[in-house]
């Protein structure tokens, strides 16, 4: 495990992160293609969790450390007021996706504006319509990772406001219940989690992906297990 400190934040990188690379070692994209796969994905991963942290201590809140583990990562932070701000809470939860997202469209904008070269903005049509086939066939590499950045932190952002256990849209569900059934957020927003993620399973899973399902069926499970015994 690598340690060490960004902006003033203690960050642990675990080499299970590599484990992402399973994503795409059947799709073609070589040697290269998977490195720079990784490195993307990363830096997406990264930036989120750094939303988590930046929005927690600028609200006050100390952070413990920015971990980044296989599939994901996840931000230590506590603060005097965890128990009683719900909207706070809702907010740093909400924060990881929100930088993610801002921080690709604003890449995006500048590679349609040819910024990147010509080929970088034919290449990225739009955040989620990237032609990564036509960046390996060029081999331009610099397409290939603005592309995968871009595509990756839109729909993993958007993905992880969805209400699944385990993704902050569950946090932020939990916050949103606590208000109404004080003591019971948590529990009720991971039931709900353990639907959303079958129908999230499925969609995915008819439309040929593999790792998707499997991955928002454990994070469910996993949370509304923890839940189930926190309630």
């Amino acid at each position: 495990m690598l340690k060490l400190r960004l902006f003033g934040f203690p960050l642990h990188i675990h080499a299970t992160f590599l484990i992402l690379g399973l994503f795409v070692l059947d799709a073609g994209f070589g040697g290269v293609g998977v490195v720079l796969w990784i490195a993307a994905a990363f830096l997406s991963v990264l930036i989120h969790e750094l939303g988590h942290a930046f929005t927690a201590r600028l609200l006050g809140g100390a952070v413990d450390r920015v971990t980044i583990h296989g599939i994901g990562g996840t931000t230590f932070w506590t603060a005097p007021w965890m128990n009683r701000s719900l909207g706070k809470r809702f907010l740093v939860a909400a924060a990881g996706s929100g930088l993610e997202v801002v921080v690709a469209l604003g890449v995006f904008s500048l590679v349609r504006a040819g910024v990147f070269g010509e080929i970088s903005a034919l290449v990225v049509e739009s955040p989620f319509t990237v032609y990564l086939g036509d960046s390996l066939f060029l081999e331009h590499w610099l397409s290939f990772f603005l592309g995968t950045f871009i595509w990756i932190s839109v729909v993993w952002g958007l993905l992880n406001w969805l209400p699944i256990g385990g993704l902050d849209g569950s946090h932020m569900l939990a916050v949103l219940i606590e208000k109404v059934l004080p003591g019971r957020g948590r529990f009720h927003a991971a039931v709900i989690g353990l639907i959303v993620a079958a129908v999230a399973a499925w969609w995915f899973f008819d439309r040929g992906y593999r790792f998707a399902p499997i991955i928002f069926m454990l994070f469910a499970v996993q949370e509304f297990s923890a839940a189930r015994v926190q309630g």
